[in-house]
């Protein structure tokens, strides 16, 4: 598998990228957002959808359709009511610019599960059901983060535990999880870094040794995934790479993981990038990720409140015997 440092050095010399990458994916016009924004709070809202955005990505852009559409803000809203809806950015920018990120993917989970604890507790909403919706790479920073929030059972951290409690449902879109047929998961991250055009070392080193840290990661999150309802999405058509061959950069065998308790594939008729861009409400895709939701959010609540008060059973018990 050639490395990403030679994979991207070859680019790093080109300038620009092509005007169609360009226009679908708006790389440099200007900073990435970073941190939670609301952009729905709801009418009465029960439910806290949270939506990742992956490698070169951005808060607002990497949900906009050609036509200008943000379906998280335009759309969902009036399909799902009562569900406050917020957006999460980091800096996954592998595009040169003037400052780039020195964060690790597990620091990005760290960061996401303190800014989403810290924002519902100022807001009174520490045990509201999440539903996560992660596109490519923001399912593994997911992944971290639930990791990260399970094991915070004391001391400083401890409401950082609430996130995964309160997590009821997951919808990865195009999620390298695994690789398969043959290919390694180190193939399939060399995919996703193919369709951009330069590279913050660090991100990119960290991947690149990690098929292995992702499959040790593989290992953690396996025994709490069965917490969780999980729909994985995977991309039906290919992506152009700046190679100037199309390609699908996430295949069915690595965005779906076979056998998991609560879970289902589900096909997106659109390639890697346009998969979480729906232009309108009478699009099948969008139709079809909105009644996911819909499910998911029927039983969400009831779930979670059974969850959280066992978690206070078990905590009085413990305190009882101390």
């Amino acid at each position: 598998m050639p490395s990403f440092s030679r994979l991207f050095d070859r680019y790093k010399k080109t300038g620009t990228p092509p005007p169609a990458l360009l226009a679908r994916s708006d790389p440099t016009v200007q900073e990435y957002p970073q941190g939670l924004e609301v952009i729905s709070e709801g009418a009465g809202p029960v439910i806290d959808i949270v939506a990742i955005h992956g490698l070169n990505g951005h808060r607002e852009k990497t949900w906009i359709a050609d036509n200008g559409v943000h379906w998280l803000r335009s759309l969902l809203p009036n399909d799902l009511p009562n569900a406050r809806i917020l957006c999460w950015g980091y800096d996954a920018n592998t595009h040169s610019s003037s400052r780039v990120s020195c964060q690790y993917l597990y620091d990005h989970a760290q960061t996401l599960v303190s800014d989403l604890s810290r924002k519902r507790k100022i807001t009174k909403t520490s045990e509201r059901p999440i539903i996560f919706i992660a596109h490519s790479l923001g399912g593994i920073v997911l992944k971290s983060a639930l990791i990260h929030s399970d094991a915070a059972r004391e001391g400083a951290l401890l409401e950082h535990r609430s996130v995964k409690l309160s997590t009821y449902g997951i919808l990865f879109m195009g999620t390298p999880h695994q690789g398969g047929n043959g290919v390694q998961l180190g193939r399939v991250l060399a995919n996703v870094a193919s369709i951009f055009i330069s590279a913050d070392d660090r991100l990119l080193k960290h991947l690149e040794r990690d098929s292995e840290w992702l499959q040790q990661q593989l290992g953690q999150y396996g025994p709490i995934s069965g917490d969780f309802v999980t729909k994985f999405a995977y991309e039906q058509y290919e992506t152009p790479t700046l190679l100037g061959h199309s390609i699908l950069v996430v295949p069915k065998v690595s965005a779906v993981v076979p056998g998991q308790a609560d879970a289902e594939p589900i096909v997106i008729h659109a390639d890697h990038i346009s998969m979480v861009k729906f232009a309108s409400k009478e699009n099948a895709d969008y139709k079809m990720v909105v009644e996911q939701l819909q499910i998911m959010a029927l039983d969400a609540e009831e779930k979670v409140r059974s969850r959280w008060e066992a978690e206070r059973r078990a905590d009085n018990g413990m305190c009882s015997h101390g």
